[in-house]
């Protein structure tokens, strides 16, 4: 084997020649495109690494906002019952009171019937009485007279029964 160094020079010479001229041309723009595209990536994970922590402030101001209105649902029903048993309460107080102003109506009616009632029967009993002695006694006296007399027996009677 034989070694040409003219050949061996020339390709060492052009290699070296090729090696300094993309130096001085390519591997700067090279260089420089490797450095932005590392800048980008760089920026684009700085940029996911800010919009998850917006995600993640957005979802705990939501959890926040939601727990405030199950606190605020549950504040609203518990009023909501509040106030139902104040109704029934109120309810229950009005018809109690209804019911009293019923009873005491119903024993002044009665007391009134009563009253009636035992009037109705004090005139009948003087007239029973009236006609009693009528028969009895045989001489006729006025009916008024008569009535009055019985009517001032019975009130004494009812005088000295009540004593």
């Amino acid at each position: 084997m034989h070694l040409e160094w003219q050949v061996i020079l020339t390709q060492i010479v052009g290699f070296l020649i090729v090696l300094w001229l993309l130096r001085k041309y390519a591997w700067g723009r090279l260089l420089d495109f490797i450095d932005q595209r590392q800048q980008r990536i760089a920026n684009e994970f700085a940029e996911i690494d800010k919009t998850k922590q917006e995600v993640d402030r957005i979802r705990d101001s939501y959890e926040k906002q939601l727990a405030s209105i199950e606190d605020t649902r549950r504040a609203v029903i518990q009023e909501a019952a509040r106030d139902a048993n104040k109704l029934a309460s109120e309810i229950r107080e009005e018809a109690r009171q209804a019911s009293i102003q019923l009873r005491a109506k119903s024993e002044r009616d009665i007391r009134v019937e009563l009253d009636k009632a035992n009037v109705l029967l004090r005139d009948r009993m003087i007239d029973a009485v009236v006609v009693t002695t009528e028969k009895m006694i045989r001489e006729r006296l006025d009916t008024e007279k008569h009535k009055k007399l019985i009517g001032e027996f019975l009130d004494e009677v009812n005088v000295e029964g009540k004593k």
